[in-house]
Formats: C-alpha cells, structure tokens, sequence
C-alpha cells in the first residue's frame, strides 16, 4: 500500500493536488485531518513526569527480587556454559 501525506490550507472549501501515475485508474481512498496548531518542542515549563506511570503493572512478589536480578541472571548463564 503506497500513502501521500500531504499538508495543504484549505481555500474556499476546496484542496486540489495531482497524484502521481501509479495512482491512476486505481480506487483510492481519501482521509481528510485537520493539522494541530501545537510547537512542536515543549518548553521546560510544559515537561511532565512519566515517574510511576508503569506502577499499575508492577508485580510486588518479584519486586524484592530486583535487586539481586542482575546477578541471579549472569550466574544462572554462566551455570549454562
């Protein structure tokens, strides 16, 4: 599937753009949005924390396994070898 985004003002209710050859004699389907008029960069003021936005998916029987994990991983591998 091929797709052309295109941004374009809309003048007098109507938009015109030429689509290219491989288009031609095809159906194509046509999806009009508007463009947010939003700063792309957020300023420091704007910055919002993305601390404990995971906590709902913590399981609290292995978190007090976390802090020997790295080890129990890199001894259970070199059993292994």
């Amino acid at each position: 599937m091929e797709a052309i985004r295109r941004i374009q003002k809309v003048e007098k209710g109507e938009v015109y753009f030429q689509l290219p050859q491989q288009f031609w004699g095809q159906e194509v389907e046509i999806i009009v949005l508007t463009v947010q008029q939003q700063p792309i960069f957020q300023t420091e003021k704007t910055k919002t924390s993305l601390r404990g936005s995971l906590k709902r998916y913590a399981n609290p029987a292995l978190i007090e396994k976390e802090s020997t994990a790295w080890i129990d991983a890199v001894e259970e591998n070199n059993e292994h070898s």
